[in-house]
């Protein structure tokens, strides 16, 4: 059995001439970060856009604590879930990193975005940001970057979600501007030596000299979107995180 590993002197990521560089905890405001595990879901922390669907919030609907997003039985329709600011922004030489588990009931009828972009009523529309998205009756995701409503990056994920099964999504922007897409069924969490059920690894990368324009410097949002073709859907996230780099 493994034992935890001991640092009698702390440890920190700051350098000895930094104000905390001396103090042997992890410097909190290295990053800046938002992470939600839906420990219960807090309504005030978000904006619901609702074209007729609704928000519903359950702990019961799984283990981990979980948010559940319900569409209207309209073509169309959808639902959408924001932080009520934006708070993230792509920074030159600054990592950002972007994360959630997301599942639907039904892909063949459900549409369905993750990401950072920006804040809107109309999710669908994305003018700024990094985001995965999933077309209903699709057999892969998209990652995608966006400036001024041009799409300047783009990469076939070649995963596919799963009815009512969890699938991990996220992204990380280097400090060279390389954007590396994550997909798969239960990346996070503790990984032992024998596992090998799902694909690990970015899934998709977009290198920053393939870029046909330079990032967007507005402010982003950390967005979950689900868009039914027709029946009522649903979306239940498990968790979402986001972190910047100061």
């Amino acid at each position: 059995m493994s034992t935890p590993t001991r640092w009698t002197n702390g440890f920190t990521q700051d350098s000895p001439t930094q104000p905390l560089g001396q103090v042997g905890v992890p410097d909190p405001f290295f990053y800046a970060y938002y992470e939600d595990d839906f420990l219960p879901y807090n309504s005030a922390l978000y904006t619901a856009t609702l074209d007729g669907g609704t928000l519903a919030q359950t702990v019961a609907n799984g283990s981990g604590g979980r948010i559940l997003l319900t569409t209207a039985a309209v073509a169309a329709d959808f639902v959408g879930l924001q932080m009520t600011s934006a708070a993230f922004q792509i920074a030159s030489g600054m990592k950002l990193a972007y994360l959630a588990r997301v599942q639907v009931a039904a892909i063949a009828s459900t549409s369905f975005k993750v990401g950072l972009i920006q804040t809107t009523v109309t999710p669908s529309t994305v003018t700024d940001g990094i985001y995965i998205s999933f077309t209903a009756g699709g057999t892969s995701l998209t990652g995608s970057v966006v400036t001024g409503s041009t799409v300047i990056g783009s990469t076939t994920i070649a995963v596919a979600p799963v009815n009512a099964t969890d699938i991990d999504l996220g992204f990380l922007v280097d400090r060279s501007g390389n954007v590396q897409f994550f997909a798969g069924h239960n990346l996070i969490g503790n990984k032992s030596a024998q596992y090998g059920t799902a694909l690990l690894g970015p899934q998709g990368k977009i290198l920053n000299t393939a870029l046909t324009g330079s990032f967007t410097t507005a402010l982003l949002n950390p967005t979950i979107e689900v868009v039914t073709t027709g029946p009522a859907e649903t979306l239940v996230a498990d968790f979402q995180f986001a972190a910047q780099e100061r």
